[in-house]
């Protein structure tokens, strides 16, 4: 394909800007290239299947999802490393704080409230702290101390709680 290089701005009154992007999102496309392709006569993929657009909400709901999917991979780091280590206690907890992540993120959808944004930064907050112990621990091949994993999962369960009751 050619390299597009020759930009060309137009004017769209609201109306009709809102008008371009319902059309380009039922055709799962962006709206410049939905003109593009209406102005070329290109064919546009069929708009047969209506998606929601996104909203805050489901911006909110993304956002959570992404965040709850990154403590899933740093609780199941730090089940492997425990697990090679052979402590099935550690273990044993750990992979309770995985099922409880993967229930929240199953639940997710209908339970998302709307003072999420604060509740979303708990969360980030709470992974970076997982997240350092998970690379510590793939790091040295040996689990953090008790009391630092349990502190991380109290700060994660506290978290995951707050965004997904």
């Amino acid at each position: 394909m050619p390299r597009r290089t020759i930009r060309k701005p137009t004017n769209w009154s609201p109306k009709e800007w809102d008008r371009i992007e319902e059309a380009a999102h039922a055709c799962g496309v962006p709206p410049l290239r939905y003109v593009r392709e209406a102005a070329l006569r290109c064919p546009l993929p069929e708009a047969t299947v209506r998606r929601p657009r996104p909203t805050e909400a489901n911006d909110r709901a993304d956002e959570a999802a992404n965040q709850l999917g990154r403590v899933l991979n740093n609780l199941r780091q730090l089940v492997r490393v425990a697990e090679l280590d052979g402590d099935r206690g550690g273990a044993s907890v750990l992979t309770n704080a995985a099922s409880q992540v993967e229930d929240a993120i199953l639940r997710l959808p209908s339970a998302l409230r709307r003072e999420t944004a604060s509740a979303l930064d708990r969360l980030v907050e709470a992974g970076i702290g997982l997240n350092a112990l998970a690379h510590r621990a793939n790091g040295t091949g040996e689990l953090p101390s008790n009391l630092e994993v349990f502190r991380a999962l109290l700060e994660v369960e506290t978290a995951v709680q707050a965004v997904v009751p």
